[in-house]
């Protein structure tokens, strides 16, 4: 016969766990978002041509308006990079020193 082995997370430590998937979700959500946005962007700047070929837009117009697009948009990724490079370094940090602690503790075992 086998032994059953049942193994209960104590509450704190449940609770942690969950928050962390729910960061792990909401980062993947985040460049999903991100790359929603970027990918508008070039759907813009693509419905723009488009119209200028066929002679909707004039050229000097959609120069423009690509010029200030393009800006807008790189100004955006800027911000976002900003902010997201900040949690991610921040993260990096955390599990860094999880790792570390982890590391540690084999070393003990051997």
């Amino acid at each position: 016969m086998g032994y059953v082995v049942a193994y209960r997370i104590p509450k704190m430590e449940q609770d942690k766990i969950d928050e962390l998937k729910e960061l792990h979700e909401t980062k993947a959500d985040v460049y999903e978002t991100w790359g929603i946005i970027n990918r508008a962007f070039e759907r813009i700047i693509s419905g723009l041509d488009k119209l200028q070929k066929a002679g909707i837009l004039k050229a000097d117009y959609v120069q423009d308006q690509d010029t200030l697009t393009n800006d807008l948009w790189a100004r955006i990724n800027t911000q976002i990079m900003k902010d997201i490079g900040m949690r991610e370094q921040d993260d990096r940090s955390h599990y860094g020193k999880m790792r570390a602690t982890i590391e540690r503790r084999i070393r003990g075992r051997q």
